[in-house]
């Protein structure tokens, strides 16, 4: 599904900056797979298997394992008359960079499998796995988006928290440092955070800012 409308709100957006962003620096792009319905994913998942051709997913659609199926990711395409994958002149290396600097991640940094044309919102991880434990699946992650493109109170996003705070955002970090989820951050979480900062080399202060939320999204 080529539809960036049914992306998540956040990422609608940056999609619009990776295209002008790369059209200023002469890099034509056009945006190919983004949401993926559990029945489309299947498909994929039988290529290879069931059905002729190669293998190019290992997720099956009931698992919900794909960022596509959670609206968080969306692939690109040259849009220049070259070939669509050509990559001959580093055209997608280019690409990724671009996307990175406006805050995606980045398929083409992965070692296993390698995905140039990748790119996905880093807000829960590499995985599904952050979301599948908060929503259990995609629909009831799509009902807590705002139609104005903002976040509703349910979502979250990579803020920095620390005693005192409550929500969403907490919880998802008690998750991570396997603390009760009641989302609130309490001394056992703060506690928590610190023993888990000092096993990342991270200065141990009990508040969870950026280079904390990255450690514990990239253990997912």
């Amino acid at each position: 599904m080529r539809d960036r409308t049914k992306l998540h709100p956040k990422l609608q957006k940056l999609i619009t900056k990776h295209i002008k962003a790369c059209e200023a620096q002469g890099l034509k792009i056009g945006i190919g797979e983004c949401l993926r319905t559990t029945a489309e994913q299947d498909a994929l998942y039988a290529q290879g298997r069931t059905k002729p051709g190669n293998k190019v997913t290992n997720a099956p659609g009931y698992s919900y394992s794909s960022m596509h199926q959670w609206g968080c990711a969306y692939d690109i395409y040259r849009n220049d008359g070259k070939n669509a994958f050509d990559n001959s002149d580093g055209f997608f290396d280019k690409v990724g960079q671009i996307g990175k600097k406006l805050g995606l991640e980045w398929g083409g940094d992965w070692k296993s499998p390698v995905d140039k044309p990748h790119f996905q919102l880093p807000d829960w991880g590499s995985t599904p796995a952050m979301l599948k434990r908060l929503y259990g699946t995609p629909e009831k992650f799509f009902a807590t988006w705002k139609s104005d493109g903002q976040k509703s109170d349910k979502d979250i996003s990579m803020k920095t928290i620390k005693k005192g705070s409550t929500g969403k955002a907490v919880k998802v970090w008690q998750l991570i440092v396997g603390v009760s989820t009641d989302g609130d951050f309490g001394s056992a979480t703060e506690s928590a955070t610190k023993k888990f900062q000092k096993a990342h080399g991270l200065t141990a202060d009990g508040i969870v800012g950026n280079k904390t939320w990255k450690a514990g999204l990239e253990g997912l």
